[in-house]
């Protein structure tokens, strides 16, 4: 598939994803787009994780911003260190900003001094409570810890899909990681999440407004007025 050039439903900042990374994504979470979308139809996200065959030839182009992996975690737990390294190897031959988002950010830490110049490393935090039942991917609370140990001049917050908060509590979350900017956006697909009310995500975006920049995403009408 190579290097695809995005149409804004996912970031509008990012204008290239790039998956190179081919398997099934065992954070199963249960909103997932990709499994919604295509339910299961793509071989590419079936079976053993492994490198999508020609990826590593793909020109990735300059002056880029690309997702790398947006289609699955390429820092997951099940992934091989030997394919991440040959993902960042070839990241590092083009001249572009590259996303780096998982949530396991545990994982990013180790590979740190590894990735290209300008990148941007983010983690999602969909609330600060530890929804056991939604995804496998390691609780909300365990990836704020991590995310927090990580030193890096870029980081971000993609609050999406928002799911119920403790007001206080997940801003300070987002306060003591201080990212350069947060992306907050709804469940697209109504999958009967424990939603916020619509006064508590006005609350929550007027005081990162005061913090940092954030970026909201259109899909966050469905349930507030777009700020």
């Amino acid at each position: 598939m190579g290097l695809n050039k995005t149409n804004g439903n996912m970031y509008p900042w990012v204008t290239h994803t790039w998956n190179p990374l081919a398997g099934k994504c065992l954070h199963d979470c249960s909103y997932c787009y990709m499994k919604q979308r295509f339910l299961g139809s793509l071989k590419k996200y079936q079976g053993n994780t492994r490198i999508d065959k020609n990826s590593l030839v793909d020109d990735l182009g300059i002056n880029n911003t690309i997702f790398v992996g947006s289609a699955t975690d390429i820092f997951g737990k099940w992934v091989p260190d030997t394919l991440i390294n040959q993902i960042l190897t070839h990241c590092k031959k083009y001249n572009n900003t590259y996303l780096f988002q998982s949530k396991d950010p545990g994982r990013i830490k180790q590979f740190i001094e590894l990735l290209p110049d300008n990148s941007i490393i983010g983690t999602t935090l969909e609330t600060n409570r530890d929804y056991e039942d939604i995804s496998k991917a390691p609780l909300t609370s365990k990836r704020y810890k991590d995310f927090l140990l990580i030193n890096y001049p870029r980081k971000m917050i993609s609050i999406e899909p928002v799911l119920d908060f403790d007001l206080d509590e997940f801003f300070n979350w987002i306060k003591n990681i201080n990212p350069n900017f947060v992306s907050i956006g709804a469940d697209s697909k109504y999958n009967n999440l424990p939603e916020p009310n619509h006064e508590k995500i006005e609350k929550l975006v007027r005081k990162i407004q005061c913090l940092t920049e954030i970026r909201v995403k259109k899909n966050l009408g469905r349930v507030v007025k777009i700020l």
